[in-house]
């Protein structure tokens, strides 16, 4: 279980990383993105507020949960990396 701790970790720190990018370079003027933005963040803000407690329990959690939060940090990075790429 601590491989999936450390992987939940990891991407975790990477989607950090790639949404705090977008971030900066929506707060220079790449507003138009911002609506699709503030959306992703709304669901970065959840998942974050999900996966430390879930980190935490793993060894006491069921794999399907874990599944659960890998699709929805996918479905993040997806989203972050397409606004990424558009600007």
């Amino acid at each position: 279980m601590t491989d999936t701790k450390s992987t939940l970790e990891e991407m975790k720190d990477s989607i950090e990383k790639l949404r705090d990018e977008i971030a900066l370079k929506a707060h220079l003027g790449k507003a138009e993105f911002g609506d699709e933005l503030e959306n992703l963040d709304k669901k970065w803000n959840t998942f974050q507020q999900q996966v430390k407690p879930f980190s935490e329990e793993v060894g006491k959690t069921a794999a399907n949960a874990s599944t659960a939060f890998g699709l929805v940090a996918e479905e993040l990075k997806a989203g972050y990396e397409r606004i990424r790429k558009l600007m």
